[in-house]
């Protein structure tokens, strides 16, 4: 077990309600990541189809995505869309009580190409933001009883939903842009702990997402025939070796030698090490169980004073020994429970991403049942051959179904 695993527990955004990234990889369900796991069904011809990056919902006309969650119309509430518009305009309405009593508003927008859009009732007050740019602001004769978002297609929308979150608290435009920048940047945690609390920041890396190299496969040279007959079926690959192109900064030389210490220990000790990496929005990170086996000597020069900034660069190598993998996504408070039902013939590992393992899992319909301790959200990744599991079934929501 790796005991050095920092549980990251001021993660979990108690305000939000709903965060549908529609990123489920087989399509029937849409997975809410947030912690009320209010999962949406897809129905009528709905679909999730791929965009530039992961997938986006398209109603296809009727279609529809059904979540027991709801907007809290009598209090404060932020909504906030990522859409694909399919046609020239887009609109939004917010109904009222009565005859003839709503808000709306038709914008310009271009075809295809994606935009944000929040809303944000505080008080008696509405405002909506464009792209980060406030586009409406106004007060509002009552509590709203619906909305929607629409495209001028009567027969039903055409427009695609990149991501939806509801919070239950009226945004600032400042957090409103903290939520579009997470899809931004590329971050690296170890053991949980971001590594830039290191004082490590990556400038590139190979290895992470390549083709793995083959086990060699049973040949036989038969004399009489040209070439070799070799088994294609069933291919088993090796371990995934990953390269990080790091640098290391520190404010002093004496900082910088403590940074590089405690770095270097968090790779220490038994077991695995969680390597996560978030990229293009946090709903699917890639995550590793690796080893760090050969050396990382930080080149630097050192300075003839103390002060002042320094900078050291290193190659950090890791191994990923398993490197076939399914990963499942658990939210929930202190004591909540992951379940995993499985029929496999073949042994897996199950690394519930809190720091524990379940070695060895095999059988028909085997239950494996895990208890978080404390609040938060884990990955955990099942290895082994994943293309031979029989049946598989879990409470938690699927992140990759195959990964290699």
């Amino acid at each position: 077990m790796n005991i050095n695993i920092k549980i990251l527990t001021d993660m979990i955004d108690k305000n939000l309600i709903l965060w549908l990234p529609f990123n489920d990889p087989d399509g029937s369900v849409a997975y809410d990541f947030s912690i009320r796991r209010a999962d949406a069904q897809l129905s009528n011809g709905a679909t999730l189809e791929k965009v530039p990056v992961g997938k986006a919902l398209s109603l296809n006309g009727a279609g529809e995505a059904l979540s027991s969650q709801v907007i809290p119309f009598s209090s404060d509430f932020t909504i906030y869309l990522v859409l694909v518009p399919s046609e020239t305009t887009l609109g939004w309405l917010l109904n009222f009580s009565g005859v003839n009593n709503y808000r709306e508003q038709w914008l310009q927008v271009t075809p295809g190409k994606s935009l944000t859009m929040a809303f944000v009732k505080k008080g008696s007050n509405f405002t909506v933001y464009r792209d980060g740019l406030e586009i409406w602001d106004d007060t509002l004769p009552g509590t709203p009883v619906g909305f929607s978002v629409n495209d001028p297609n009567i027969t039903g929308s055409y427009a695609m939903i990149d991501e939806a979150r509801i919070y239950n608290v009226a945004k600032s435009l400042a957090e409103i842009l903290m939520i579009s920048k997470q899809s931004d940047d590329v971050e690296y945690y170890l053991d949980g702990v971001n590594m830039k609390e290191y004082g490590v920041f990556v400038s590139g890396s190979t290895g992470l997402a390549g083709r793995l190299a083959r086990k060699e496969a049973l040949t036989v040279d038969w004399e009489n025939y040209h070439g070799i007959v070799r088994d294609k079926q069933r291919p088993r690959f090796k371990e995934r070796n990953i390269q990080l192109d790091c640098f290391i900064e520190a404010r002093s030389r004496y900082e910088y030698v403590a940074r590089v210490n405690e770095f270097f220990a968090a790779l220490d000790g038994d077991g695995t090490h969680r390597l996560k990496v978030e990229y293009a929005g946090i709903s699917k990170p890639l995550c590793y169980e690796v080893v760090c086996i050969q050396d990382a000597d930080p080149q630097k020069k050192w300075g003839r004073y103390n002060p002042g900034a320094m900078v050291g660069t290193f190659r950090l190598k890791l191994v990923e020994d398993e490197p076939v993998k399914r990963i499942l996504k658990h939210v929930g408070n202190a004591g909540s429970g992951s379940s995993i039902t499985v029929t496999s013939s073949k042994l897996l590992n199950i690394y519930w991403g809190d720091g524990t393992h379940t070695f060895n899992v095999s059988g028909t319909n085997r239950t494996i049942e895990h208890t978080y301790e404390q609040e938060g959200e884990y990955e955990i990744v099942i290895t082994g051959v994943i293309e031979d599991i029989e049946a598989f079934s879990t409470n938690e929501i699927m992140l990759w179904e195959n990964l290699h």
